[in-house]
């Protein structure tokens, strides 16, 4: 990789800079201040679970916290489209508050509780399931991506946005079962239009970020509004370095669409943002500790957390079945 002038002004400058401004400071008499006595409430929510909610305690960041403080003795009531339906019990084995409730489609399902003096509430509304109508495979090669025997499958998954009203997704595609047959090879999203408008959207926060990640992505409906749309996406197998594919009979693949709440989208971009591991450039700055991470999202009034709904539709594929075995 070539390295500008520029380039090595600008991070012999950063590195000046980090050294020239180290000086010892007194954090605990930060302590007591915003945050001390916040209540942290995490759930998600979706038509096929019952309603299971996680309250921790907020921790100071410079003290060692090995696990979770988890607060045990909280009134937790669920309401369900204004409705009344009794308070969480907490279950000591997996301290969580749970309760045996499973909401529909469309509910709107609201949580109330006091903490400190404070009431805390949240709640959100389960979108409606969106269906996947159709899932096409493509076989290329072999060709050269990153050995001599690579292949690229294209997937197209086939859907259709309801009317009327501004929707989210998440898009997730893996192996139905990691131990049988063609393990999963490099996910990329770049081509497809809506993760393209997920892209420019990051990018007003994080210059560089390109549309990556191995546990999916979410978008929105801008620009399929109403629409049926067929998502393109494509998977690298590598077929190259004594690896030999033509040994495989199955190629499972299991994709995963969840239509999600408008605050759980919110969320997760909020979790994109503050992402260190990618290679935009607000990511790398907050990794070196010269830029500030972006605040993320929460919807709980009186604390801290997020309270969000999914509905999900997912189908199986044999890809083989599709396109074949690997050619000798």
């Amino acid at each position: 990789m070539k390295t500008t002038l520029f380039g090595s002004l600008f991070y012999a400058g950063i590195c000046v800079a980090l050294t020239g401004c180290y000086q010892d400071i007194d954090l605990d008499r930060y302590k007591g201040q915003n945050g001390e006595h916040l209540l942290t409430l995490n759930s998600i929510i979706n038509p096929d679970s019952t309603i299971a909610v996680a309250a921790t305690r907020t921790y100071f960041f410079s003290d060692v916290h090995n696990e979770r403080d988890y607060i045990k003795d909280l009134d937790i009531t669920v309401l369900i489209n204004g409705e009344d339906r009794g308070k969480l019990s907490f279950d000591l084995k997996t301290n969580l508050y749970s309760s045996h409730i499973k909401p529909n489609v469309n509910d709107e399902v609201e949580l109330h509780t006091a903490y400190s003096n404070s009431i805390i509430t949240c709640s959100d509304i389960i979108p409606p399931i969106v269906r996947i109508e159709s899932v096409e495979v493509e076989r290329k090669g072999p060709l050269s991506v990153y050995t001599d025997r690579d292949y690229i499958f294209t997937y197209r998954i086939t859907f259709t946005d309801p009317v009327g009203m501004d929707n989210y997704y998440f898009l997730h595609y893996d192996t139905s079962d990691f131990h049988i047959g063609v393990s999963m090879g490099e996910r990329d999203y770049t081509y497809e239009y809506v993760f393209q408008q997920l892209a420019n959207r990051v990018n007003s926060n994080i210059p560089g970020w390109e549309p990556y990640s191995p546990y999916g992505l979410p978008f929105t409906d801008y620009g399929i509004e109403g629409k049926t749309h067929t998502l393109i996406v494509r998977e690298f197998v590598q077929g190259g370095n004594g690896r030999d594919l033509t040994k495989y009979s199955t190629m499972n693949r299991k994709f995963k669409l969840f239509s999600i709440s408008k605050d759980y989208y919110q969320y997760l971009l909020s979790v994109l943002y503050n992402d260190t591991e990618s290679e935009g450039l607000h990511g790398g700055m907050i990794d070196l500790g010269i830029s500030e991470p972006i605040k993320y999202f929460t919807n709980i009034k009186g604390g801290v957390g997020i309270f969000a709904a999914y509905s999900l539709d997912e189908t199986d594929v044999d890809v083989m079945s599709i396109v074949g075995r690997f050619p000798k």
